[in-house]
């Protein structure tokens, strides 16, 4: 590895030679870093993530832009004064947009209104009270259906493993929280701010958590101060509930959303306001609603709102007819849409096995809808009898041609090779869950390529944490991420589909690489050794395995017979490889292609050139 002080120097050097360069195109206006190079440490396989601005009546030749300068990879956007106008100032305080450009550093700017639209939308001062509020209310929303994921592997699945790795989402997000309470803007790494502002909270349940033995009495401890931090944090909720005071009666889950979507992002406040209800924080009846404009039938929706009477926590409790319930539940609901002409067909895609429903299952149903019928929402809560169904909504041929253009072995794939249809009114639909678990020798190279793809991007971090920071818990912490990617290539390589318990899949197929990578690390401290030796066994799984997980690229360039630029491969995958520009720089890290570059320019009109990646693959190489 190169030293520090090098690697920096590169760094600057490249971004000294690339604002040389794109200054000089009188249709770009300003440059912005964002990324490692701007507020944190970068390393020699950090890339630089630019905002390029030009001019309102720019032609880009593409939005996106994978460059190198002086052989430092960057990533580049390119967007016209306008565009980058409105997402700034859009960028409401608090949420990702605004932490990524608060996070940056403006590189040049010929035009003054970029550079006070800057400095006043990119500031790093505290974050104003409402928009706080929404951006917490905002982040919760992501963590309770975590948290109630968690909850059933430990009481209902009796699963601690899958347990605590959901846990260590729920507590990234509390820790996004933390920092929000503290008028902080999150970066992307949160847990560590999070640790310094409230260390008592954070080191129970994530540096004792990710260091110990897991059993019965560590989640379940770990669950209760979970529970509490959230309880003890009521005043979270406090926009909800201010519009429920305000309207002076109950409101339907469609209204709040209404309200609230306009607000902060596309979430919805549904789990949030399911959540209060359990907690007896507000109470739940039900309202009508038609699914589409014609319907003639209704079903119903949460509707909430606040009574002054003071009630006991409604925590649920396991019932032992629960199972029962929630089978009547989705029999009446399914007798009920089947009256709507509109409605083609219902798709079940919740296990409720007995073994696998609780009082906090939220049943979701697939609802395909009459070709050019309207609907009112693309996704709905409902309810029946109490119990929760969420519902997405296709169009038949929206649904045909998602599921035909969707790759086997992908996730969607695997939540609909579990699922059941209730019924349908056309024959058709039901062709196609024909042979839905067999997977495709085409699909299988797309999706192991796409797999490792992003599995190469993840280490990238991981290996950052490791080898730069030295912070063995964090470094833990992704590679849990890339084992479970690992997990994912493995079940496919298999012919199998991936389900969401995916590890448990790979451990059958690979024990000894699986047990070395997982299942023997988790429940010790977690140490440079441990960690080392389980970073060299992932790279040498990547390595030997090459031609099976890059195959349809290095097919591509073998046939090319000669070096092809990065928009070149792009142009040949399309969008069906997402993350194809990783792939190509840890390819080339590895000596496996040897990378180039090539000119391209940034808009149509520009006279300027810029450098992005080229790639040549030898099939005679010595290193393969």
């Amino acid at each position: 590895m190169k030293s520090q002080d090098v690697v920096e120097q590169q760094y600057y050097e490249a971004v000294d030679s690339l604002v040389e360069k794109v200054q000089e195109d009188p249709y770009i206006l300003a440059a912005i870093v964002a990324g490692s190079f701007s507020y944190a440490q970068v390393w020699e396989k950090s890339d630089l993530d630019v905002e390029i601005i030009g001019k309102d009546d720019i032609r880009p030749t593409q939005s996106f832009f994978s460059l190198v300068e002086n052989g430092v990879n960057i990533h580049a956007n390119i967007s016209p004064r306008s565009s980058f106008k409105r997402s700034i100032e859009g960028a409401q305080q608090g949420s990702f947009m605004h932490s990524y450009f608060s996070h940056s550093t403006l590189l040049f700017s010929r035009d003054d209104s970029i550079k006070e639209w800057y400095d006043k939308n990119a500031s790093r001062d505290s974050i104003g009270e409402r928009d706080k509020q929404l951006q917490v209310l905002n982040v919760i929303a992501d963590v309770l259906p975590e948290l109630i994921y968690a909850e059933k592997q430990f009481y209902v699945n009796k699963d601690i493993v899958t347990c605590f790795l959901t846990l260590l989402s729920v507590v990234e997000g509390l820790a996004r929280i933390e920092m929000l309470l503290n008028n902080e803007i999150p970066a992307r790494e949160v847990i560590q701010p999070a640790l310094n502002y409230n260390p008592d909270f954070f080191k129970h349940v994530y540096t004792d958590l990710i260091n110990c033995k897991k059993d019965e009495n560590v989640i379940q401890d770990a669950l209760n101060a979970i529970n509490a931090y959230i309880d003890e944090r009521q005043f979270i909720f406090q926009p909800i509930l201010d519009y429920l005071e305000e309207q002076k009666g109950a409101r339907t889950n469609s209204e709040l959303n209404d309200y609230f979507q306009s607000k902060f992002r596309e979430a919805s406040v549904d789990i949030i306001c399911q959540w209060m209800t359990w907690k007896g924080i507000i109470q739940q009846v039900s309202a009508p609603i038609k699914l589409t404009v014609k319907s003639q039938v209704a079903v119903e929706e949460p509707e909430y709102y606040i009574d002054e009477i003071e009630h006991d926590e409604n925590v649920p409790r396991l019932k032992s007819d629960i199972h029962a319930v929630i089978e009547d539940a989705v029999d009446r609901f399914t007798d009920t849409i089947k009256d709507d002409r509109y409605i083609v067909a219902a798709i079940l895609t919740s296990n409720l096995s007995d073994d696998n429903v609780w009082e906090k299952t939220n049943v979701h149903i697939t609802l395909i809808i009459r070709d050019g019928s309207k609907y009112r929402q693309k996704e709905c809560q409902l309810i029946e009898d109490g119990i929760p169904i969420r519902v997405d909504h296709y169009t038949r041929s929206a649904f045909k041609k998602l599921f035909e253009r969707n790759l086997r072995g992908s996730r969607l794939h695997s939540i609909f090779s579990d699922s059941k249809i209730l019924f349908t009114k056309d024959p058709t639909l039901s062709d196609l869950f024909k042979d839905i678990d067999v997977i495709g020798e085409r699909d299988k190279q797309s999706q192991l390529f796409n797999i490792a793809s992003s599995v190469t991007t993840i280490l990238a971090k991981t290996e950052k944490w490791f080898y730069i920071k030295k912070d063995y818990d964090y470094t833990f912490y992704y590679l849990m991420y890339a084992v479970r990617e690992l997990a994912r290539i493995e079940t496919i390589m298999q012919g199998e589909t991936p389900k969401r318990k995916v590890i448990y899949q790979a451990l059958e197929h690979n024990p000894k690489f699986f047990n070395a990578v997982f299942t023997d690390i988790l429940d010790i401290p977690k140490d440079e050794e441990a960690l080392g030796k389980v970073l060299e066994q992932i790279d040498a799984y990547l390595e030997d395995n090459v031609q099976s997980f890059f195959k349809p690229l290095l097919d591509f360039l073998e046939e090319s017979g000669g070096e092809r630029s990065l928009s070149d491969i792009h142009d040949h995958f399309d969008s069906r490889q997402l993350w194809i520009n990783m792939a190509c720089e840890w390819l080339a890290q590895k000596e496996i292609l040897e990378q180039f570059s090539s000119p391209i320019r940034l808009t149509k009109d520009s006279k300027v050139s810029v450098e992005e990646p080229a790639y040549f693959y030898d099939i005679e190489n010595p290193f393969l």
